[in-house]
């Protein structure tokens, strides 16, 4: 559907037979403005660039069907085309074929994992062919492919809430739905037979059962089957289906046997090995030439439930009373933003994402209020509330907290209470933060709540989020989900021989604990607010200040020779998701200020960051620009606020929506992943972007439309005014927020929550507001300088720390034996210095591995400086700095032998003990030491302010527990 203007006369033109004319009638005015409703295209990103290859699908894997806002059924049709089966076998809709595979009741939209799709649960096949001796006349157990539908695209016709296709075979096939229930119809012109391949979703099926009951003319049954990506999610799902045509017979198949007459089939077991799609199902005929609407609830309780959803949603209303009743919903959910102005295209491709990114998540309760909790039991929702599936498919929220949640908050605050409310529902009932198997890695959905939080969504219960998120990534971080959790809790990174995308899970579970943080800010809780936000600044442990990059970390050094153009090493191990080093350099959403710093500085990293845009489309492999059809590239376009460049960011924002964006059926670059690149993309459109994930705090840039009204359902309205952009005036050169002159390029989370106006002053040339210094938005620096590594340990509980990235650590009983208690005066013998040791608690810091920490010391004269520590896996030899408080500083030189040695040239043993404490509960034997540094000169006459430590070290680890002047 590539022309929109044709594509809009063809569907009057199919749905006139089918529809009143009050349900045609328009008003005078839409031919002025296309309206949202109108505007959405389903078919725009259901068509893979097969030109491209990105490491991920060139396309949206989205697709054309009936469904409500967030409802939990999606009915739509599957398709299939001969040849190349990572194009053909798509687990959705592939424009390019020709074939169709049956309409399913639920579908993932915009996921990845080729081949290993989930949803479509219970399609039905209608065929119109002869059943020779009252049977089909192929088993589908044996060739299902031989009941494929062949279709043409110019009879097909996709609104809101409705799908309709006249099929090759002469049935007019028509789907709409409720939020629980999908209701077809089905147009027959000969022979009528509807085929329910019961045991035929998107991915393996382990058992599924149907029964036919003819006197009501009610088919039911369930499937036991694997969810999306094939992770080891299983799930049973439930349906029952009434029809208003009585069937003239009817049958079932069970493997090879298809038996007519037969009312029940099963197929069962316990073997998650398995796979028996197809292999269970039924069939059922009806008068020739008649048509027969289906009712089908779904549930994931019962049956008895599913029926009971069918019947509270449904009833006796009819095909076209749904229909309406589903597009009245998505009017009023695509009303909640209200763009005035743009082309019909613009409007286009702005209302098709917004449908997008509402389709997610999906009511998971019941007519009834009972759900299946992810505990296996069956619980019931508070009245009023929904309890939401699917809140994020990859089961940690990776996509869907760098946009979707966010656009929720603003559009439908009462489902991000409820998003939550859901969330602690999963905590409450499995103890972790994620749904069983994750597919992707961090407890991303510790950011979405922190986000939904600081935008009000805050009816849920706050106190338990917060301790449930510090006691699973406390050490011994037992209940944490988090891959490598204790070597990051313990050091703050992971090292790169742990393979599994490493490097990029630093940067993720930074962004984590910043949320984790944020909550507790809020809250009150001041402790965990500081010992997080130490651990948010963890990304600084995996940057490189010789090479000015964050790269992967042995524990010998950092490996410099890595191509950061790749995912990969050269031995196959991965070091960044989906993504580039180049592309996720940028993933320090909530200190952007101090990596710009370390980067060399504003103007430096703006060449950088030119030079990533160059391409925004790049992909994944061997690529120094962008790939911004993915997530860990999401927030670099607005990384130029901090660069005091907002205007580049207008470009390259109106380059991505041109570029990269149509209205074609290849019109999204990537996969959409539940809605999540389709928020992104109306938010470029707003001129807006939650960028500093796990806060509702908003960058603002130039909008593209005229005016913009957000109108949260139940909530309060935003207005946005920006005159000019029709004529191509895109840069901000003023802005008024609440009527109050602002040049800051940013708006905190009080302005959603509370609502109120932004009117901007936009011109065709770029002006200096948001240039200034203090025109950035903010960077949260704290717990940049708090120690980060627990490298102590009591006897027993080794998993309390780690100091060699190998989990091992010092015996706390051993030290205090040598004389280092928590507090205790080490002198070094001989010079006037005198250490103190951390009196750090079990399980948390007690030494730095440096990074560049400010350590301030007591303002006063000294002769010389001291450093407390030693090098795992050294020696390790790095730069400090001494500032005096005049202004001035003086490089000195740190080099500490490794633990397990002898005191090398320039050190002198303090401590030694015996042995050491694994974090597997067992202890080690051998020697080792913590050194002293041989003091270096200090000027005496000037006061020594504090010490600055290395930005890094040549090879090793250092750790430095102390540092004294004389």
């Amino acid at each position: 559907m590539t022309n929109l203007l044709s594509g809009r006369a063809l569907l009057a033109g199919v749905l006139a037979p089918v529809l009143s004319v009050a349900a045609l009638a328009a008003p005078a005015a839409a031919a002025a403005e296309l309206s949202a409703y109108d505007a959405v295209d389903q078919f725009i990103g259901t068509e893979m660039d097969t030109t491209q290859n990105k490491s991920n699908d060139a396309y949206g894997n989205t697709y054309p069907g009936a469904a409500v806002p967030f409802g939990m059924v999606q009915p739509s049709p599957t398709t299939y085309r001969p040849g190349n089966p990572l194009v053909g076998e798509k687990g959705g809709y592939e424009y390019t074929a020709t074939l169709i595979r049956g309409f399913g009741l639920t579908r993932h939209s915009g996921t990845g994992c080729t081949g290993r799709y989930g949803g479509y649960e219970f399609p039905t096949i209608p065929y119109a062919g002869a059943l020779p001796g009252g049977v089909l006349p192929v088993n589908p157990s044996a060739d299902v492919k031989r009941y494929h539908l062949a279709f043409r695209h110019e009879n097909e016709v996709a609104q809101p809430g409705y799908y309709r296709v006249a099929l090759d075979n002469g049935v007019s096939t028509e789907l709409t739905a409720s939020t629980r229930t999908a209701v077809s119809r089905y147009g027959f012109t000969g022979a009528a037979t509807l085929i329910l391949n019961v045991s035929g979703p998107n991915n393996r099926t382990f058992g599924s059962e149907v029964t036919v009951d003819p006197a009501t003319r009610t088919v039911s049954g369930w499937m036991y089957g694997v969810d999306v990506c094939d992770n080891g999610n299983y799930y049973k799902a439930y349906f029952s289906t009434t029809y208003d045509q009585p069937f003239t017979s009817y049958g079932t198949w069970n493997d090879a046997e298809m038996t007519a007459g037969s009312t029940h089939a099963l197929k069962s077991g316990a073997d998650v090995g398995v796979d028996y799609r197809h292999d269970t199902g039924a069939w059922l005929t009806f008068a020739d030439g008649v048509t027969v609407t289906a009712k089908t609830g779904f549930s994931y309780v019962s049956v008895a439930n599913a029926a009971a959803n069918r019947d509270a949603e449904v009833g006796g209303a009819g095909f076209d009373t749904v229909r309406q009743r589903a597009r009245k919903l998505w009017t009023d959910a695509l009303g909640t933003i209200d763009a005035d102005g743009g082309s019909a295209e613009q409007r286009t491709t702005f209302y098709t994402a917004l449908y997008h990114a509402l389709l997610h998540p999906n009511v998971g309760e019941d007519a009834g209020g009972e759900y299946l909790g992810h505990d296996g039991r069956v619980h019931r929702v508070a009245a009023g509330r929904h309890f939401y599936r699917n809140i994020n498919f990859a089961g940690t929220g990776w996509d869907m907290y760098r946009s979707q949640a966010q656009l929720i908050a603003l559009t439908f605050p009462r489902v991000a209470d409820d998003i939550n409310r859901s969330i602690m529902a999963l905590v409450e009932q499995t103890g972790g933060w994620a749904p069983g198997a994750s597919r992707m890695q961090g407890d991303n959905l510790q950011v979405v709540l922190a986000t939904l939080d600081d935008m009000g969504a805050t009816d849920y219960d706050r106190a338990g989020a917060l301790a449930s998120m510090v006691a699973t990534q406390r050490l011994p971080v037992t209940g944490s989900r988090r891959t490598d959790a204790h070597q990051y809790a313990a050091t703050g990174l992971i090292e790169n021989r742990k393979g599994d995308f490493a490097t990029s899970r630093v940067l993720e579970y930074a962004i984590d604990d910043f949320a984790i943080a944020q909550l507790a800010g809020r809250l009150g809780a001041t402790a965990e607010h500081d010992a997080f936000m130490a651990r948010a600044q963890s990304w600084m442990n995996v940057f490189d200040p010789v090479t000015g990059h964050i790269r992967p970390r042995e524990r010998t050094g950092f490996d410099r020779s890595f191509d950061l153009r790749v995912r990969d090493d050269a031995a196959g191990r991965g070091q960044f998701n989906q993504s580039t080093g180049y592309q996720y350099g940028w993933l320090v959403p909530h200190n952007l200020a101090t990596l710009i710093a370390k980067r060399g500085g504003v103007a430096a990293a703006t060449a950088q960051l030119d030079t990533l845009m160059a391409q925004l489309d790049a992909g994944a492999y061997t690529q120094t620009g962008n790939y911004l059809s993915n997530q860990p590239a999401f927030g670099t376009p607005w990384v130029y606020h901090w660069l005091r460049a907002p205007a580049k960011t207008t470009d390259v924002l109106y380059r991505a929506v041109t570029e990269m964006y149509d209205t074609s059926p290849s019109g999204l670059p990537g996969n959409d992943d539940q809605g999540s690149l389709s928020a992104w993309y109306v938010f470029a459109n707003l001129g807006l972007y939650p960028a500093v994930y796990g806060t509702g705090d908003l960058v603002v840039g130039g909008p593209m439309f005229r005016k913009i009204g957000i109108r949260p359902a139940g909530g309060e309205k935003i207005k946005i005014k920006a005159n000019g952009v029709a004529d191509g005036a895109r840069y901000v050169t003023g802005l008024r927020v609440n009527g109050e002159r602002q040049t800051a390029s940013w708006i905190d989370a009080s302005f959603l929550r509370v609502g109120g106006t932004l009117d901007f002053t936009m011109s065709d040339t770029p002006g200096t507001w948001g240039t200034g210094a203090a025109d950035v938005p903010p960077s949260y620096t704290g717990g940049a300088d708090a120690r980060n590594n627990a490298g102590t340990t009591r006897d027993g509980r080794g998993d309390l720390g780690s100091m060699d990235l190998s989990d091992w650590s010092l015996s706390r009983a051993a030290l205090a034996a040598a004389g280092a208690t928590p507090g205790a005066a080490l002198p070094l013998p001989g010079t006037g210095i005198v250490f103190t040791w951390p009196s750090a608690a079990p399980g948390t810091p007690d030494n730095w591995i440096p990074h560049g920490q400010r350590i301030d010391l007591p303002n006063r004269a000294a002769t010389a400086v001291s450093f407390l520590g030693l090098a795992t896996n050294g020696p390790a030899t790095g730069t400090a700095t001494v500032q005096y408080t005049d202004g001035t500083a003086q490089r000195v030189n740190v080099t500490f032998g490794d633990w397990a040695a002898l005191a090398p040239a320039g050190n002198a043993e303090v401590v030694a003990v015996q042995g050491r404490n694994n974090a597997n509960g067992t202890a080690g034997t051998g020697t080792f030491r913590v050194f002293a540094t041989t003091p270096q000169a200090l000027d005496p006459a000037r006061t020594v302010d504090a010490v600055i430590l290395p930005e890094g070290t040549d090879r090793g680890i250092m750790h430095v527990f102390d540092v004294a002047v004389s």
